[in-house]
């Protein structure tokens, strides 16, 4: 199966900027950092899965120092980074090559939905953070009526504590769909567990934006502009940002948590 963002027709819609909101709901999120969270200019900000480099490119216009990291590593990222004089490196989200405490600012669009252990992911965001860095996370939440972390896996009673003291169990539904296949919908989450998992791997939440509205923009682009293997990929799990399909919905979500001051 082959990523969506591999396809032609994706990157005709979506340009160098492969999620929802484009650049416009990343410089949105900028400043609430530097408002809420003091993620002032001349920090080092890391971009988990930098893609073509668009979100590099406007953190340096902002003023930060930028790193970027991916997987597969975009010719087109790496000579936005030169003429940004920051620098792209290959690697492993699951296994961040970084030091601790090390950075001020992370930010990760649409990745956690490829990983099957986000929790651990986010655990290592936490450890590159200095005490009081910020982490600026934006993903694919599903909005099934009636599905939320809760019920997602019985916790017996007592709602999102009870939850909340068994993560593997709570968690596993999701991440079992996410290996099953290889696109960001079959790792999409409900927004609240979401946020059940930032709290566990000890970030604060600052604040949340549904911004499902982006996804659903985007979605019409791709259909405009004639990309009839939407619905079909959607159907069989296949990575698609459409807003429903293979009988679940989906919205868009923008988190900032904070990892806590020294």
């Amino acid at each position: 199966m082959s990523a969506l963002w591999e396809s032609e027709s994706f990157r005709r819609v979506a340009g160098n900027v492969w999620r929802p909101g484009g650049t416009a709901l990343t410089a949105r999120a900028l400043e609430v950092c530097r408002e809420r969270c003091g993620l002032a200019p001349g920090q080092l900000v890391l971009d988990l899965g930098c893609g073509c480099g668009a979100t590099v490119e406007l953190l340096h216009k902002a003023g930060y120092r930028v790193l970027g990291l991916d997987r597969q590593v975009q010719p087109d990222a790496v000579s936005l980074a030169g003429q940004c004089n920051s620098q792209i490196i290959q690697a492993d989200m699951a296994r961040l090559p970084l030091a601790a405490n090390c950075a001020g600012g992370l930010v990760c669009e649409c990745v956690l939905s490829l990983l099957a252990d986000p929790v651990a992911f986010l655990l290592q965001c936490l450890r590159v953070l200095r005490p009081g860095g910020v982490l600026l996370f934006s993903d694919l939440t599903r909005r099934e009526p009636g599905l939320r972390a809760n019920s997602a896996v019985p916790c017996n009673s007592g709602g999102l504590a009870a939850c909340k003291k068994a993560p593997s169990e709570e968690r596993q539904v999701f991440s079992d769909q996410q290996e099953k296949g290889s696109s960001c919908m079959d790792g999409a989450r409900p927004a609240d567990l979401w946020a059940q998992h930032l709290q566990q791997a000890g970030f604060k939440i600052v604040h949340y934006e549904d911004h499902s509205r982006a996804l659903v923009e985007l979605a019409a682009r791709m259909v405009w502009y004639g990309d009839s293997g939407s619905e079909s990929k959607g159907g069989s799990g296949g990575c698609s940002c459409i807003a429903s399909g293979g009988g679940r919905k989906y919205g868009y979500g923008l988190w900032i948590a904070q990892k806590e001051k020294a």
